[in-house]
């Protein structure tokens, strides 16, 4: 089979799918269902584990596609397009089944009134997360793939620059490490310690929400229990490596004055994401000195610090506080594709694409030629 363009249609952009009106319409279905009462959290988790799954292989068979000259071109193009459709989709469905069913909890009284508040605020965020990053990561780079995208085949592209910048500036961030060590451990601080704080998260759903929605064991709730207790440790490590990153933060903006540096300074998001961690710490304290003497405490090491403020602790100031952090994490969220936080995401892609020389080189003679072509004539 011969290899084809990454033209827009080839890679994905447009592919044959059943109307977007129809899976609208399940997804209404799975929401009507919950808010009676027919559907189950298992149901919402389910949908919510594929779509994590058909995600993490889209993204795992799109590496090996630009990384690798191995397997079918063709094949793994229709495998990852069909994995991230599929992946996009399910989550919506699973989000349309949670809302329902915990809607439907919530009228009856068997949901806490503080996951009553937390509920809609998380919805909110998610949805405005989604469509922040669509518009910002995607939808303004679409004319730009409408125009090139013919350009990008497997053939034409660099996959060991592609494996070297992965490796040198999207995980090391070497270039910044040349030009600024305090800056570069900094960027790493926050750059990994809230990536992986939000994978700790996301596993953590699966342990504390999805597994009993199926019948397991909650082994989340039992004191001591090594799985709590690792992600007791892991939520603390990434929380304190964000904590460190955020004041070192600070630290630039202040001695960076009116210089040129403060250009690179971001002190907006960093009192937002400073506010967000400390608040978290907060809850976890005012909970530990609720629970003062529990097995394995120590494993939360920042948190226990933290409980030494609350002393014998009181079960007033914890909920208040945990409706400060959890509203705060929200916002929080919401306000990422917004502001500079979202080139987490979207500088690792420029960088990606800039170490693609020769693709460059063809798309500025296409620009060229295009301009050309498109003078008027004496």
């Amino acid at each position: 089979m011969t290899e084809q363009a990454m033209a827009p249609e080839a890679a994905g952009f447009t592919v044959k799918q059943p109307r977007t009106k129809a899976l609208l319409a399940v997804a209404a279905l799975l929401l009507l269902l919950g808010l009676v009462g027919v559907s189950h959290a298992a149901v919402g988790y389910g949908l919510f584990m594929i779509a994590t799954f058909m995600i993490l292989a889209g993204c795992g068979l799109l590496a090996i596609f630009g990384l690798t000259r191995a397997f079918d071109s063709d094949s793994l193009r229709r495998a990852y397009v069909v994995a991230f459709w599929l992946g996009a989709w399910t989550y919506v469905l699973a989000v349309a089944a949670l809302s329902g069913y915990y809607v439907y909890e919530a009228l009856a009284g068997r949901i806490d009134w503080k996951y009553i508040i937390f509920g809609p605020a998380a919805l909110a965020a998610i949805v405005a997360l989604d469509i922040g990053i669509w518009r910002v990561v995607v939808q303004r780079n679409l004319p730009t793939a409408k125009r090139f995208g013919d350009l990008f085949s497997r053939e034409a592209l660099d996959q060991g620059a592609l494996r070297r910048t992965l490796v040198d500036e999207v995980i090391l961030h070497r270039t910044l490490f040349g030009v600024s060590r305090f800056r570069w451990l900094r960027h790493q601080l926050m750059f990994w310690g809230f990536g992986l704080m939000f994978v700790v998260e996301l596993t953590a759903v699966a342990f504390r929400e999805a597994f009993p929605a199926f019948g397991w064991t909650e082994l989340w709730h039992e004191p001591g229990h090594p799985i709590r207790l690792a992600f007791d440790f892991a939520f603390d490590l990434t929380g304190l490596m964000v904590l460190i990153g955020c004041g070192l933060a600070l630290l630039f903006r202040a001695s960076a004055g009116d210089g040129v540096e403060r250009k690179y300074a971001d002190t907006p998001t960093v009192w937002f994401l400073l506010f967000v961690t400390v608040s978290g710490f907060l809850v976890e304290g005012a909970r530990m000195a609720l629970e003062s003497g529990a097995p394995g405490e120590a494993v939360a090491f920042v948190g226990l610090a933290f409980s030494l403020l609350f002393g014998s602790g009181s079960l007033v100031v914890h909920e208040v506080l945990w409706i400060v952090h959890a509203l705060a994490a929200c916002a929080f969220i919401a306000y990422i594709p917004f502001h500079r936080m979202v080139h987490f995401c979207a500088t690792p892609i420029g960088r990606l694409f800039n170490s693609q020389s020769g693709l460059l080189a063809a798309k500025k003679a296409r620009a060229i030629s295009g301009h050309f072509l498109r003078a008027p004539r004496d």
